[in-house]
């Protein structure tokens, strides 16, 4: 089966909206200096890298770290960069990701996934320089000297 984007339906759109809510309520619980403020990559690093720190092991509170500091950094690529919510679907599934230039390569990124991969190696502060390398890429692209 082909790549397949569609958009997002009135209850996805909700869920989105939650996780960037959860995003903020994340950055409270741990980065205080942050909490209040209006929700930034820098601040979503530090709160990352906070949590990470503690080592859970809940799945569900890894569940919903992973999706809301991923859903708030891909609205960071659609506010930032001009690519849109989107479920991708093909042989293995469906999934949310952010998609743009279509017709020019498209840009496919999968935010949550993009994350949890972090989580599993113990990475941290990814999220500003990732954003920056992601805008670059698109631009390139755009421009028609990128590559998929």
């Amino acid at each position: 089966m082909k790549q397949k984007v569609s958009p997002l339906s009135d209850k996805e759109r909700a869920w989105v909206a939650s996780q960037i809510e959860g995003a903020s309520k994340f950055i409270d619980a741990f980065s205080p200096t942050d909490a209040g403020k209006p929700l930034t990559l820098a601040a979503l690093d530090r709160a990352f890298a906070a949590w990470l720190g503690t080592d859970s092991t809940d799945n569900q509170l890894v569940n919903a770290a992973i999706n809301c500091v991923g859903v708030a950094f891909g609205q960071f690529l659609v506010d930032g960069v001009g690519v849109a919510w989107v479920i991708a679907s093909d042989e293995n599934g469906s999934d949310l990701a952010v998609y743009g230039l279509p017709g020019k390569g498209g840009v496919l990124v999968y935010p949550a996934n993009f994350v949890a991969k972090r989580w599993q190696r113990r990475e941290t502060n990814f999220l500003e320089t990732s954003y920056k390398q992601i805008a670059e890429q698109v631009q390139a692209v755009a421009q028609g000297n990128g590559t998929k």
